[in-house]
């Protein structure tokens, strides 16, 4: 009888110990996958988070400090209503996004860059100032904005996040597509001013 119940107790320990050990290996397996994905998240968002510059003056931001910037996010995905290099940005979400980390006080919107700044003319267009778009959609209102990034007489190019092709922040070349939809160049740097001066 004594040997019946010792044998009993074996068997019932072997029952409770083999699932556990079964369930002890899953979830081990487990951790190890979600880390693996969370490391690769936190690499990313490591490559892409700014240091912020709260105590720079706007009159003394140089359009080189801001180009370096705005081309460190190059390659961002482009995501619709968003202004966060570790998700997307949509056009005015990445150019807001560039000059707020100056500490410029920009809008969230593409047709209420308008409404900022200094009105230049296009051939006075200088790297750091922000070039507007009529919608690709409708001509009649505001739908993209960019960055200059170079006026080099014939060669007009721009930095932005567009929905086309590139699908992310790129740098694209005034094209006779983007000429019909020209709306006007906006200037927010005080040194690009300084440099039309003393030419």
């Amino acid at each position: 009888m004594r040997k019946k119940l010792s044998s009993l107790i074996v068997l019932l320990c072997m029952a409770y110990i083999v699932p556990c050990a079964a369930h002890a290996r899953k979830s081990h397996k487990a951790h190890k996958i979600t880390h693996h994905k969370f490391s690769y998240k936190t690499t990313y968002r490591e490559h892409v988070i700014p240091v912020y510059r709260e105590s720079m003056d706007t009159d003394s931001v140089s359009a080189d400090s801001l180009m370096q910037f705005a081309q460190s996010l190059l390659g961002t995905r482009y995501r619709p209503a968003t202004s966060d290099p570790n998700r997307g940005f949509d056009c005015s979400g990445f150019v807001s996004y560039v000059f707020k980390n100056f500490n410029f006080n920009v809008p969230r919107s593409s047709c209420e860059f308008i409404n900022v700044g200094q009105k230049v003319r296009y051939e006075d267009a200088r790297p750091g100032d922000i070039i507007l778009f009529t919608s690709p959609t409708n001509r009649h209102r505001i739908g993209h904005v960019g960055i200059v990034y170079s006026n080099n007489g014939d060669e007009f190019k721009f930095i932005h996040s567009t929905s086309g092709k590139e699908y992310g922040v790129t740098i694209s070349s005034m094209d006779d597509t983007y000429k019909r939809r020209f709306v006007q160049v906006v200037r927010l740097l005080k040194q690009n001013d300084v440099f039309l001066a003393s030419r």
